[in-house]
């Protein structure tokens, strides 16, 4: 999971667009990896927009190569979300912008307890140790006091995102390899 306090919503794509593949059975380290480090930059990863547009750009190119993903923008409630991830069984993940300062109670993030932008992904997923994969919380930016960038859903998730107007981008597999 690449860590990044200017590219989250990117970081976190990145990241939710290789487990994607891997479930899927397409994942293999190789050409993809620059399409993928393209979107952790701020440019392609600063905001969930700016990832919208970067797959605008590139979903061509990742259907290319095999990749069947496809993304939609929503504005849909935190748990419509969660049961929307869940219900894909890996196949499925989505981005939504958050503030930070909910998510990471006690630390300083800059004024008003925010810093802009910040997102996290959701995932189907296995949390290390964990016996079975459940729905799991992935954070680009879990600090800098050795937070964990793969956890289970925050509990103030749904007031994190409903202060970002319930914003996010989903993303989804569409077909074989």
């Amino acid at each position: 999971m690449p860590h990044s306090s200017t590219a989250c919503a990117g970081a976190a794509s990145a990241f939710l667009l290789r487990r994607i593949a891997y479930r899927a059975g397409a994942y293999a380290p190789g050409i993809q990896e620059q399409l993928f480090h393209e979107v952790t930059t701020p440019q392609s990863g600063t905001s969930v927009e700016t990832v919208a547009d970067w797959f605008k750009r590139r979903v061509s190119d990742l259907q290319e190569i095999g990749y069947r993903f496809s993304a939609r923008r929503v504005a849909e409630r935190t748990p419509g979300i969660l049961a929307w991830v869940r219900e894909g069984s890996g196949y499925r993940g989505a981005v939504l912008p958050a503030t930070y300062g909910r998510l990471h109670p006690g630390i300083d993030s800059g004024e008003g307890g925010d810093i802009l932008p910040y997102a996290i992904g959701l995932a189907f997923d296995r949390i290390d140790g964990a016996p079975k994969d459940d729905l799991v919380m992935v954070d680009p930016w879990p600090g800098m006091g050795g937070g964990r960038d793969r956890c289970p859903v925050h509990p103030a998730l749904e007031a994190a995102h409903r202060d970002r107007s319930y914003h996010a981008i989903i993303f989804y597999w569409a077909g074989w390899s």
